[in-house]
């Protein structure tokens, strides 16, 4: 299973959630940019293009729960 950090783990969640960066920023109290940090950490790791593809990926295998 790929490990991904638990800031990465949060912002995924939001995303799921159809937040935007900003807001994902606004709720975890971080910058916008530290947001897009994380998810695009987050793509690389499960290897997805996008932030869609990132949050199906990271519900398949189990990291993000529906």
């Amino acid at each position: 299973m790929r490990s991904l950090t638990s800031q990465e783990l949060e912002c995924m969640r939001w995303c799921k959630e159809g937040k935007t960066n900003w807001e994902i920023g606004e709720i975890l109290a971080i910058s916008e940019k530290t947001v897009e940090f994380h998810l695009t950490n987050a793509m690389r790791k499960l290897g997805a293009a996008n932030r869609i593809s990132a949050v199906v990926q990271g519900i398949k295998e189990g990291l993000i729960p529906l």
